[in-house]
């Protein structure tokens, strides 16, 4: 079974340009089994779940939230928790931990080092079932520190395509060794570690070969002394290409 575990939605992530029904419809034409959309701080209704399931099976639709930390701006995916309360607090770090491993959630560092040669919550001591190791926002120069992380925490690795345009869903995918029949199977499979991680090289070339395009571009403006804004008001496209690049990194994955 093929999983993209990181996906936003336009109907609860502002940040997203894609419907979900855009994004299972090309989820399923790339040849994906089952998706999570993981909005920012934003659930999915279990009645909604259970809707879009029953219109698409035999293709899986599960819901997860992306959480963000009130005191350092780092992210966090959850799976398995469907409390209001998780959506409506501000949360931290070991906050959301314990809250999560209470209920038997599965917790993951999503895009670590992104904006940083470090990660801001205290991951050594409350440390999650797994990192991402790549995504549309993981450039590969940060995936040798994201291994070598993991290998000292000993926790899993996850592949997913942190969608918000519906073109690079399944980029990045985690193949399981079974299917699931519900969240409770999915998130002991994950935990279990028995699942690889996948890609598709041809589609990884092309969203390369665009990026170092808009990368061209953006150091040029450097260059020029403008600003993100001036990327965003020129182009249309996400400041943060700007800051990236701005610090020396590339979303080139």
């Amino acid at each position: 079974m093929k999983i993209d575990m990181h996906v936003h939605a336009k109907e609860r992530s502002s940040c997203s340009i894609a419907s979900e029904k855009e994004h299972i419809e090309k989820a399923i034409e790339f040849g994906l089994d089952a998706i999570i959309f993981t909005d920012h701080n934003k659930l999915v209704p279990l009645d909604h779940l259970k809707e879009l399931n029953k219109k698409y099976s035999p293709f899986k639709i599960f819901g997860g939230i992306e959480v963000r930390m009130k005191d350092n701006g780092e992210d966090v995916l959850i799976l398995g928790i469907h409390d209001k309360l998780i959506e409506e607090r501000e949360w931290t770090y070991p906050e959301l931990y314990k809250f999560v491993r209470e209920r038997n959630g599965y917790i993951a560092k999503a895009h670590p080092y992104r904006y940083k040669e470090y990660i801001e919550i205290d991951i050594e001591n409350y440390i999650p079932d797994a990192l991402e190791i790549h995504s549309t926002n993981i450039g590969k120069d940060d995936t040798k520190l994201i291994s070598n992380l993991a290998q000292k925490l000993n926790c899993n690795l996850i592949s997913n395509s942190d969608a918000h345009n519906s073109k690079d869903i399944g980029i990045y995918y985690n193949e399981l060794e079974s299917t699931p029949k519900n969240e409770k199977e999915l998130i002991e499979i994950l935990k279990s570690g028995k699942y690889t991680c996948g890609y598709c090289p041809e589609r990884v070339y092309k969203f390369n070969k665009n990026v170092a395009e808009r990368e061209e571009i953006i150091r040029n403006l450097i260059k020029e002394g403008k600003n993100k804004e001036y990327y965003h008001k020129l182009t249309g496209n996400w400041e943060g290409e700007f800051d990236r690049v701005l610090i020396g990194k590339s979303y080139i994955i």
